[in-house]
């Protein structure tokens, strides 16, 4: 037999009062995934612009036997790499998988092309950035055909759209899902303080 003891002062709250509490508890649960989405990108970012470091230091290595200083920063960071992640994730998203072919492949295509484009704008603006604010040129396609200013040029633009896109929907897409799941501190304080670090080390490098 039920204890009416235990229920006394309690009350059914009516649906018209459940249903704006529901909806807010869905809005703070989706504003939690979003802030977990961009924290982990943040932490995307500085993976990539560490790899790019790392694949201009083999690049030149390999190729012109060079040990060379690349990027503008101290740290191990070629932060255009980066960016143009970041942009292509802000403004295209991933590449969607789950189409019918062709309309997938169609799809696929398309993200290529419109990737290559950001990228190769952010490759110039960031050129072009350095050579007239601090008289630093980081790179130079002087020796490719096709090329503008010698920042940019069609081969290596074509190359980074194909690679771009396989590379967002094989190895991005999976590690923000993971980056994403990490505890919230880690996430925290690992995107602030890369962020605190590179943003000193650009002032640093830039004006000392």
């Amino acid at each position: 037999m039920h204890n009416p003891k235990i229920y006394l002062g309690m009350k059914r709250l009516p649906l018209a009062q459940t249903a704006p509490m529901e909806k807010t508890a869905r809005t703070k649960i989706i504003a939690s995934e979003k802030l977990r989405r961009a924290l982990a990108c943040a932490l995307l970012f500085f993976l990539f612009s560490f790899l790019g470091w790392c694949w201009e230091k083999l690049y030149f290595f390999v190729v012109y036997q060079m040990n060379a200083d690349r990027g503008f920063l101290t740290l191990p960071f070629c932060t255009v790499y980066g960016f143009a992640l970041i942009l292509i994730r802000l403004t295209l998203g991933l590449p969607r998988l789950d189409e019918k072919y062709p309309k997938s492949l169609l799809h696929f295509l398309g993200y290529c092309v419109a990737a290559s484009l950001i990228a190769t704008f952010v490759e110039l603006s960031t050129g072009l950035f350095f050579e007239q604010v601090f008289g630093v040129r980081l790179w130079t396609y002087q020796d490719f055909a096709h090329s503008y200013q010698d920042y940019i040029c069609l081969s290596v633009s074509v190359a980074w759209g194909a690679m771009i896109g396989i590379f967002m929907a094989g190895v991005w897409a999976p590690l923000e899902k993971r980056f994403a799941a990490l505890p919230a501190p880690v996430l925290t304080w690992g995107s602030g303080l890369l962020t605190l670090a590179i943003t000193l080390d650009f002032f640093l490098s830039a004006f000392l």
